[in-house]
């Protein structure tokens, strides 16, 4: 009799496994800033579901319900949704070099990701890199009235593999934000 008894709990136990396992996906949205001249250091580790249901609910000045207005001027017409998809739809390649003496920028797509680089040469001497995964465009969704959904934006981060989105290296400041 214990012997049935410990093989029907194993036996739950397995079947239990995958349920217990499927729950504990949960995303985060890491963002960590360390401020040099003044020796702060920032870290911000939060559900991706928390931040989500965050954004939905605030109403201020140019922020309603995970919504941003934009704010562009009412002569500027600019197609959102067309400039996206010819990104997306654009061959692998280098976009944009500039070389000067005041910074380096480069901008790449390689790979399904979109790559942009600036290496500034004076004041901060900051090194800013961004990797923009071409599927967040997908989730980038532009209203009538010039608004961008930063939720839905955000909400798609829940389907990229972990890593990097945005890192900063400078004199004055270090900033890395990531997905895991």
């Amino acid at each position: 009799m214990k012997r049935k008894v410990l093989v029907l709990v194993a036996l739950a136990a397995l079947l239990a496994a995958p349920a217990a396992f499927a729950g504990d996906e949960t995303r985060w949205i890491n963002v960590h800033v360390t401020e040099n001249s003044s020796n702060t250091n920032v870290e911000v580790h939060l559900p991706l579901n928390l931040v989500l249901t965050v954004l939905r609910n605030v109403d201020v000045e140019n922020f309603h319900g995970g919504h941003v207005d934009l704010d562009l001027d009412e002569d500027m017409d600019i197609n959102f949704p067309e400039i996206i998809a010819a990104v997306k739809d654009a061959p692998d390649g280098k976009f944009v070099t500039v070389t000067s003496d005041e910074a380096d920028v480069n901008v790449h797509k390689q790979g399904g990701t979109l790559f942009v680089t600036v290496n500034q040469k004076e004041d901060e001497m900051a090194k800013v890199e961004v990797t923009v995964p071409l599927e967040l465009m997908d989730a980038l969704s532009f209203g009538e009235e010039n608004t961008l959904d930063v939720a839905a934006l955000l909400q798609s981060l829940d389907s990229l593999p972990n890593g990097d989105l945005v890192t900063v290296t400078s004199n004055e400041a270090n900033v890395r934000v990531w997905i895991e």
